[in-house]
């Protein structure tokens, strides 16, 4: 056996951490920082409850990110972080905040324009430092490499190690005034993160330690956070779930990630939404490839372990597509408004545009094509 691991992002996990968000900040070096983040955070006070605690750090506001942020966003807040002597940027909200934090501070310190950033490994200087605040349960981007960006209508990434936070404020404090809608797509984008990475043939000991515990605490929480969002407890193991599928995300994803990527712009879904449709799908169709991991699996799902690969995927499965039933995603393309002529089209783009050499299965555009047909009419059979 053989792997490597890397994550040098300090973590503070906790109610009440944000508080600490100035002596990180300090600690760093930072006496003027950039906080990346949207309007709403603005508007709900999120971003002057962070500022608050930044005690000597003086601090400007860059709330112009969107969701499923544009490559010109990315231009944007490249553009901002240029115009001033930054020394940190602070990125707060959910994914696409702390994704466009990412870019900035990788930004501040590279010439040229965002689009020649996208790929892989393109920063020759090394990044601001940067510490990111989630405010959502989902996207793990406080502990990733990756910044998500929309080109010319599709899915693409600027991707580096160097992109890596330097610090991760996770406060549970900041999820519980996400509404249910938010709290649903967050979650089972947390639930797709743990689940692939523990399905990739990229996976080790330590990543699938964390997804295992990840998948646990997200089936166990998801539902209590959709349906009472003042539940702490259901609250604080969200967050902790969010933060293992950041830690598991190292092994990478699988198909359903690809998946997702050719329906979000195409039907304006939020990220958790596009990746959580297909995940049922994916777990029955890996099962027999990843067939020793599934018990374990089946297990954190609350599903018996009992019964060979072929039948555990169906009903680990099932309990996904349950737990996504519950919070309202859709669970068929066909419920989503995909048109039966355009998967053929769909499966082509996604083996084309979005290959996963991570995964166990390795798919054509007619393979893909059939998984496709499956999930536009709901048939779990592999």
């Amino acid at each position: 056996m053989k792997f490597s691991y890397f994550l040098p992002t300090k973590l503070s996990f906790g109610f009440g951490t944000v508080e600490g968000v100035g002596a990180e900040a300090e600690g760093l070096g930072g006496t003027r920082a950039l906080v990346v983040t949207d309007k709403v955070m603005v508007k709900t006070g999120i971003v002057g409850r962070v500022g608050s605690h930044l005690g000597g750090v003086a601090f400007d506001v860059f709330d112009e990110v969107e969701a499923e942020p544009r490559i010109e966003v990315a231009q944007a807040v490249a553009d901002k972080v240029r115009s001033a002597p930054y020394d940190l940027v602070i990125g707060v909200g959910g994914g696409s905040s702390m994704d466009m934090a990412k870019v900035a501070s990788g930004l501040a310190t590279n010439r040229g324009p965002a689009r020649s950033y996208v790929g892989s490994n393109l920063f020759p200087k090394r990044p601001l430092p940067s510490i990111m605040v989630p405010t959502t349960a989902g996207t793990g981007a406080e502990l990733t490499v990756t910044s998500m960006v929309t080109v010319d209508g599709h899915k693409q990434w600027i991707n580096s190690p160097l992109l890596l936070p330097s610090v991760a404020v996770v406060d549970p404090e900041l999820t519980m005034s996400m509404p249910p809608s938010v709290t649903a797509a967050t979650g089972m984008d947390a639930l797709c993160h743990n689940t692939e990475a523990y399905l990739s043939n990229l996976a080790s000991p330590i990543t699938d330690s964390a997804a295992i515990e990840g998948i646990r605490l997200i089936v166990k929480n998801l539902e209590k956070a959709y349906d009472l969002g003042t539940d702490r407890a259901a609250r604080e193991s969200m967050s902790l779930g969010a933060l293992m599928g950041g830690i598991a995300l190292q092994a990478k994803m699988v198909y359903g990630h690809s998946i997702g990527y050719t329906i979000a712009t195409r039907f304006k879904l939020p990220h958790g939404v596009s990746c959580g449709l297909p995940l049922p799908y994916i777990i029955s169709n890996y099962a027999v490839a990843c067939g020793p991991k599934m018990p374990k699996l089946a297990e954190a799902f609350g599903v018996s372990p009992a019964g060979d690969p072929s039948e555990l995927g169906k009903a680990v499965g099932e309990k996904a597509r349950s737990i996504a039933a519950h919070v309202k995603i859709p669970t068929t393309l066909k419920e989503l408004g995909v048109a039966e002529g355009d998967l053929s089209s769909l499966a082509e783009e996604c083996v084309t545009m979005y290959p996963r050499p991570s995964s166990p299965l390795v798919f054509d555009a007619r393979s893909m094509g059939l998984l496709y047909r499956r999930m536009w009419e709901g048939s779990l059979e592999a």
